[in-house]
């Protein structure tokens, strides 16, 4: 029988129809479910490669860093995690075509902000409890605010301290005026006696002496005026400079300072009349020489006519009496010059003590304020490829190890500094701009850094000192803390003495002392003003030697809490040392911030970029010890990713058409983009 076979062929064609439809939808969704594997995969492996963060840096800084070489090493390490997650063979085939770097941060990139960003992070998520127990953001506001004005006090008594300094010598230039008339005054004399005893050559020398004491006198009064110009000029600026600060001071210091300039723009007022009389004196002196000329002609033509006179006959005599006497009328009528004003420092003693006591702190603060038997560390600290030495601060660094400007390529547009606003760059961390984040950095440096101790275990260094000075000798770094201390408390313990009217009393008293209970009474305020700043001074070197004892000094004293008297201050520039006294009297008992909390409030005020990178300098010296190529700079806080991956079609045959290599089937490329972060929500 005739059998025909369309229907066969028909109904072939349809199932390899139906198979290829459901062969390529079972191969779209294993496609679908290996792209996710491969996802995973990749995920998985930039896990494991940022696992490898640097354990010792975590242990003792509890920072996140992934240390590496080049970047081609860490490409190099993501490939070999993916191999391991693709070597199962399953449903979803793939090699691995290559992983590229496209980005990569270092903890020393972004002008510190990414090592801000896991300081912050820490202590955000790992003591905040605690942080804030110890100092709330009020406190902390309060904190700020009498650092700031304690440092604006103790600026603008440093201000007048020296314009103090100024009307003292301007009050030494009277004094060299006075000098010259008390002179001219005993050599007019002399010459009156000698015109008494008719010795004419004797009072020539004398009026010769009047002349040249009278010839200086131009030149002593210019040197006045100059200094009274400046000291004019200088109080001008400084007004200036108090009208800047004053937004830092409270109303009632402000109130008081204000009293005290008054005083010594009040001098300069005074002293305008003073110039005056002060003035004429050189015309005066001008026409004072003129006269004494004359008379030293009529003196030389007497001198002459003795010399030369012969009696007539033996009974005359020579009348040299009456001869001298029309000289010695003269001579008499000599108004003798003189300042006729008050002027100078009559107790030049205590002026001297006090002027003394600064210059000890200028020339040994820490001499004066270490507690006995203290060894102050000579280390010098290394900074030989450290992070605020190298390009972290002003460069960003290129993944494959070359340098470029800031602001190029990737690194992330151009930074305006800690407070200001970043580019758009999403890889740019936000500045600290807030006081919390101040105060959350200043306390993980407190808890992670060493600081000033009286006996110092072997090879340590002042590492928080350096983290607020900068400076590469350990000692420098103690010396100028001690000396930022020394001001702030300077500055808040004359906050108290201005606030004191029994201490402002005191200070007034002596003053009149030092003037004179006569002298020029203008003067008196301007030297109780100096004696109120030495005092808050020499307070404060009792203050910071309490604190380098582990005492707590109080930021603002009461009347009890004061330890310097008067007299006690006059002991110390006497005896070159501080006095002894009992340590209950420091502050009173459990009343106050001790070193810890004053460093705190230092960092708090100053805090700047260079901090940050000081506090890496530090990390990576300590590191360095145990491990001596170790680099912050090389230890990366992000890696962006770039991963190519091969999948291969399990459902679907190329048939005739494949590939003429041998591998067999079709291949499909993916390339998916990986990032790794230490940093939230990088």
């Amino acid at each position: 029988m005739d059998r025909r076979g369309e229907i066969t062929v028909f109904l072939a064609m349809i199932l390899v129809s139906v198979c290829a439809l459901l062969c390529g939808l079972v191969e779209s969704a294993r496609t679908a479910g290996a792209r996710c594997s491969q996802r995973m995969a990749v995920n998985a492996s930039m896990d494991s490669l940022m696992s490898q963060y640097h354990r010792k840096l975590w242990r003792e800084y509890r920072i996140l860093g992934l240390e590496y070489e080049e970047a081609e090493g860490l490409e190099r390490e993501m490939e070999g995690f993916l191999k391991g997650c693709l070597k199962g063979k399953n449903w979803y085939p793939m090699i691995i075509e290559g992983a590229q770097v496209r980005d990569l941060a270092a903890l020393t990139e972004g002008n510190g902000r990414y090592m801000e960003q896991e300081i912050l992070e820490y202590m955000k998520y790992g003591l905040a409890g605690v942080v804030w127990d110890a100092l709330t953001e009020k406190e902390a506001e309060s904190l700020l605010k009498s650092c700031k004005e304690g440092d604006s006090v103790s600026r603008i008594s440093e201000l007048y301290s020296v314009h103090t300094k100024e009307a003292v010598r301007l009050e030494h230039k009277l004094e060299d005026i006075n000098v010259r008339l008390e002179a001219q005054t005993e050599e007019w004399e002399r010459g009156r006696d000698c015109l008494e005893e008719l010795d004419g050559d004797r009072f020539i020398a004398h009026a010769r002496n009047i002349i040249k004491e009278l010839e200086n006198l131009p030149r002593l009064v210019d040197a006045y005026e100059k200094q009274a110009d400046q000291l004019s000029g200088n109080l001008k600026e400084s007004r200036k400079r108090f009208e800047e600060e004053q937004k830092e001071l409270g109303e009632g210091i402000r109130a008081a300072l204000e009293d005290e300039i008054r005083q010594y723009e009040s001098y300069v007022s005074a002293g305008g009349e003073r110039r005056k009389a002060i003035a004429e004196l050189k015309v005066l002196s001008s026409a004072r020489i003129q006269w004494i000329e004359g008379v030293m002609q009529d003196a030389e033509a007497v001198i002459e006519y003795v010399d030369g006179w012969e009696p007539e006959d033996e009974d005359d005599e020579l009348e040299e009496e009456e001869l001298w006497e029309p000289v010695s009328s003269m001579w008499s009528e000599y108004g003798i010059l003189s300042l006729g004003i008050e002027f100078g420092v009559k107790d030049k003693e205590t002026e001297g003590i006090l002027k003394k006591i600064r210059d000890l702190v200028s020339r040994g603060l820490m001499e004066l304020v270490l507690p006995e038997g203290t060894v102050i560390s000579g280390e010098k600290i290394e900074l030989e490829a450290a992070p605020s030495k190298g390009r972290g601060a002003g460069k960003e660094t290129d993944p494959k190890g070359g340098d470029q400007p800031a602001g190029s390529g990737f690194s992330g547009g151009d930074a305006r500094g800690m407070f200001g606003s970043g580019s758009s760059d999403s890889r740019w961390i936000s500045g600290v701009r807030s006081l919390v984040d101040r105060l959350l950095i200043g306390e993980y440096a407190l808890r992670f850094f060493r600081t000033f101790e009286k006996e110092m275990p072997e090879d340590t260094l002042y590492e928080l000192e350096y983290i607020l000075q900068g400076k590469e000798r350990d000692k420098d770094n103690l010396a100028g803390v001690l000396t930022l201390l020394t001001a702030v408390r300077q500055g808040l313990n004359l906050v108290h003495i201005l606030s004191d009217s029994e201490k402002r009393q005191e200070a007034r008293m002596l003053a009149m002392v030092i003037v004179g209970a006569s002298g020029f009474m203008p003067l008196v305020p301007v030297v109780s003003f100096f004696i109120m700043t030495v005092w808050a001074l020499g307070e404060a070197l009792l203050d910071v030697r309490n604190l380098l004892n582990k005492e707590k000094v109080p930021l603002f004293k009461t009347r009890e809490e004061w330890n310097l008297g008067l007299e006690g201050l006059l002991d110390i520039g006497r005896s070159n040392v501080l006095g002894d006294k009992e340590p209950a009297e420091a502050g009173g008992e459990g009343r106050g911030t001790d070193y810890k909390g004053y460093l705190r409030m230092l960092i708090l005020a100053g805090y700047a970029t260079e901090m940050v990178y000081r506090m890496m300098d530090v990390m990576q010296m300590n590191i360095r010890r145990s491990q001596p190529g170790f680099r912050l700079e090389r230890c990366a806080c992000m890696v962006d990713m770039e991963v190519k991956v091969s999948g291969k079609h399990v459902f679907l045959a190329a048939g005739l058409w494949k590939s003429q290599d041998g591998s067999g089937g079709l291949r499909y490329d993916t390339n998916m983009e990986v990032s790794g972060s230490y940093l939230e929500g990088k």
